[in-house]
């Protein structure tokens, strides 16, 4: 059980690390850097995808919920209410919450926006001047608001959520 646990805590721990650290760098850094550059935001984002980094942070995200849920249940001997009842209990809970709602915002919103952004960035080089193609703008910015939105949004639950996990054993 002691290594199991220790397994656990590290592997929650830096898949943690990993999935908001990469959120807090996609948001506050690369996405405002590429937002002037519609060709080279294209060119980026078509490079992470070759990389898989659209598959492989949601899998680390669903890593560090799964490894947290096994967490909350060994400390809370299977779930057990009076665990609940108390500061560090309530604290784990709600911070996971908002882990998992980050997680499904990042998942049903934010992924699929800038995917189709990417997507539309990529084509625009290749489009001709016209109705077409500003449409195709008027897409790509509405796509980039609603992501950008949708991450911030999620970062902002991660940060809550990390800093809940942080403080809830001292509660």
């Amino acid at each position: 059980m002691y290594a199991e646990l220790l397994v656990l805590r590290l592997v929650h721990i830096l898949s943690a690390i990993l999935w908001l650290g990469s959120g807090l760098f996609t948001t506050f850094f690369l996405i405002p850097a590429l937002a002037g550059s519609p060709a080279v935001a294209g060119q980026v984002m078509a490079g992470l995808q070759r990389r898989r980094f659209f598959a492989i942070l949601p899998t680390v995200a669903l890593l560090t919920i799964l490894t947290g849920l096994r967490l909350l249940w060994i400390d809370s001997a299977g779930f057990a209410g009076s665990y609940f009842d108390t500061a560090t209990g309530k604290t784990f809970a709600n911070a996971g919450l908002l882990a998992i709602i980050a997680f499904l915002l990042s998942v049903f919103v934010s992924r699929p926006s800038a995917l189709r952004a990417g997507a539309i960035a990529a084509s625009l080089p290749a489009t001709p001047a016209g109705p077409e193609r500003e449409r195709l703008q008027a897409e790509l910015e509405r796509l980039r608001r609603r992501a950008t939105v949708a991450a911030m949004l999620g970062v902002g639950l991660g940060i809550l959520a990390a800093s809940g996990m942080a403080v809830a054993r001292y509660l």
